[in-house]
């Protein structure tokens, strides 16, 4: 998917990770500081996160394709470099809520008791190992998402605008007289 209605792709399908991601780390964080909160969010953070990977590893790929079509600058290969670690950190905070919401699943709900996966994350080990990662790529994911985000707004708007332009006042309007 390189181009939505002729235009690149890639402009639409960052607003996925720039908005879920940080979304779900904010889920997390409740999830965490407000325990009673956390059978209700824990799952809808987990689809976020992943579903804001799956949006950053498009607007990756997009990206791709844009970036030899425009020009190549220092500002575009900023860009491109900070967008491939917030795809990589967004695929790290994915697995970790994948694994981190799976255990809730697997240690509250009585049907998973006894089962291979309850036996793969039900040690407390991996749970603290989860929460740790959901907090630490969630974390790292958020401020490499605002980061290329910056550096791509630069990229695309850098020396572009003109300059404010001051109306004329017409018939002494705004004169206050």
């Amino acid at each position: 998917m390189n181009e939505v209605f002729g235009l690149p792709a890639h402009p639409f399908l960052v607003h996925m990770p720039v908005v879920l991601l940080p979304l779900a780390l904010v889920g997390v964080l409740l999830c965490l500081v407000i325990p009673k909160w956390r059978a209700a969010l824990i799952y809808p953070t987990a689809i976020l996160g992943i579903v804001g990977a799956i949006g950053a590893i498009l607007a990756s790929q997009s990206g791709e394709w844009l970036q030899q079509r425009v020009r190549e600058t220092q500002l575009v290969s900023d860009h491109q470099q900070l967008g491939e670690m917030a795809r990589n950190f967004s695929i790290l905070f994915a697995g970790a809520l994948f694994v981190w919401a799976l255990r809730e699943l697997v240690v509250t709900k009585e049907k998973f008791k006894g089962t291979f996966v309850a036996t793969l994350v039900s040690p407390k080990w991996i749970g603290t190992l989860a929460t740790v990662g959901v907090v630490l790529f969630g974390g790292l994911t958020t401020a490499w998402v605002i980061q290329a985000g910056h550096s791509g707004a630069k990229a695309a708007w850098k020396g572009k605008l003109l300059p404010p332009q001051t109306k004329a006042v017409e018939g002494g309007e705004g004169s206050g007289g």
